[in-house]
């Protein structure tokens, strides 16, 4: 299940989640309109601009895979949030919803500019805090290319993600390292660091039951190998 979830949400090649550094803000929020499927309808992508690694935030939910869920994105800087409802819909086929951040971006025949190259960054880690996760958890992601010569999105994209969710508040790192469950779209069979797009936080579906949810990650930032935290 979660390997055809994966390979469905191919919006990561346009960026997902990077340093957006210390939360509070009094800056009001931006937020996405009810009934965003993904970027690309009306509003539905939100511009970052906080001195942080993200370029974009936006939602992606099921309603291709026949799901029922909804999904509002809300952006301060510094903090990121996502609520609605994850439901699988009447044939369970659904399977839920995601907060995308974008690290790269693309051009307006979705064509990928560049890559977030991890390793020449000497990106190690991502860390961020988890404010308020549903009672599934949220399941960390990051998509990268297939390739680099290819370049089209949503084509070109594969993703991969921890092997278990996130479920506790509060602090939380990971290694890139331990992003090695592949959606199975493609024959990579490791994250390649030097070709990320995107991370994602995922909210699963539970059989038979509409489940709502609202959590915001802050303090959200890209490690070196030594746990300090890396800028652009």
């Amino acid at each position: 299940m979660k390997k055809k979830i994966l390979g469905m949400v191919v919006w990561g090649s346009l960026g997902l989640v990077a340093a957006c550094g210390s939360s509070s803000s009094s800056s009001p929020p931006v937020t996405t309109p009810a009934g965003c499927v993904d970027p690309t309808g009306a509003g539905c992508k939100i511009a970052v601009a906080d001195g942080s690694f993200v370029k974009w935030t936006g939602p992606v939910i099921d309603a291709a895979a026949g799901g029922a869920s909804s999904a509002v994105v809300s952006y301060a800087p510094g903090r990121l949030c996502l609520s609605g409802t994850v439901d699988a819909g009447a044939n369970n086929t659904g399977w839920g919803a995601i907060l995308i951040a974008g690290l790269a971006d693309i051009d307006p025949t979705g064509k990928l500019v560049a890559p977030f190259n991890a390793s020449a960054l000497g990106v190690k880690q991502v860390r961020f805090n988890l404010e308020s996760p549903p009672l599934q958890g949220v399941l960390p992601g990051i998509t990268q290319l297939t390739s680099a010569d290819c370049t089209q999105v949503p084509s070109c994209v594969t993703s991969f993600a921890l092997g278990a969710p996130v479920t506790n508040p509060g602090s939380f790192t990971a290694k890139l390292s331990d992003f090695t469950q592949s959606d199975g779209t493609n024959a990579n069979s490791s994250l390649d660091q030097t070709l990320i797009t995107s991370l994602q936080l995922y909210v699963p579906v539970l059989p038979g039951m509409a489940v709502p949810y609202d959590f915001c990650i802050d303090d959200l930032a890209f490690l070196g190998a030594d746990g300090k935290e890396l800028k652009p």
